[in-house]
């Protein structure tokens, strides 16, 4: 498989993980699976660069980019809300898994991009202090989502969607690539452990998704939203200096 394919199967399964972990039943452990499928994306993508250091030091790519306290405080006054509606979140999100999974991945498969982008400019270098690195993080994170607002993510979902949706066997494999991600280090491969079956899954969903990829339509909105990236990463540079 060439390198390419594999970093399209990275972010395959990361997609399909973060999309699975909504239907996980139990309240927040959902949106830690989620935010894992994220982190371990953004650690492969590193490593993929030779950056050696922890994911864990650039933390605002995948997760909340909200101060400790403030984080907490919103956990706290959130908690009885979010576990009254937590089974219509689940229903829902059984309801609209389809849709998810698309939409995750196509969140995902940007986010990917965008990291791959700025590593190759040399940002967040190795050997960088940590304080720096978290800095220029969620510099890169801003910049991602407003470069994401200009996008027509719903679009570029749905046209994933339906080239996902015949592939037999993804929900499957996306579940077990949930399972994989209760492991909590940087070297954990949610796709280590799947089946023959959920494999090839994976490997028919990857090849559907290059055609997809490498049609003029949406090679052209990931061209612009490469283009919108790089202006934002432009405009927030000039700001901080």
């Amino acid at each position: 498989m060439a390198d390419d394919d594999r970093t399209l199967a990275l972010r395959l399964v990361c997609g399909l993980a973060a999309s699975a972990a909504r239907m996980v039943p139990v309240p927040f452990l959902d949106d830690v699976l989620r935010a894992r499928a994220l982190q371990l994306l953004v650690s492969r993508t590193l490593r993929a660069h030779g950056r050696t250091y922890g994911s864990a030091k650039v933390a605002p790519l995948y997760g909340d980019t909200r101060g400790l306290v403030e984080g907490c405080a919103v956990f706290v006054v959130l908690l009885p809300i979010r576990l009254l509606l937590f089974p219509v979140r689940k229903f829902l999100a059984w309801v609209m898994a389809v849709k998810h999974l698309a939409r995750d991945f196509a969140e995902s498969l940007l986010l990917g991009r965008a990291l791959d982008a700025a590593l190759a400019a040399g940002r967040l270098p190795e050997g960088a202090e940590p304080s720096a690195l978290r800095a220029e993080a969620d510099l890169v994170r801003r910049a991602f989502e407003n470069a994401l607002a200009g996008i027509d993510v719903a679009l570029l979902g749905s046209v994933l969607r339906r080239s996902l949706r015949s592939v037999a066997g993804l929900p499957r494999a996306a579940i077990a690539a949930v399972q994989r991600l209760r492991r909590r280090d940087d070297v954990a491969d949610p796709g280590a452990e799947l089946s023959g079956a959920q494999q090839r899954a994976v490997d028919e969903g990857t090849s559907r998704l290059r055609a997809v990829l490498d049609t003029p339509e949406i090679a052209a909105m990931l061209a612009r939203f490469d283009a919108k990236l790089a202006e934002n990463l432009a405009v927030l540079d000039e700001r901080t200096r």
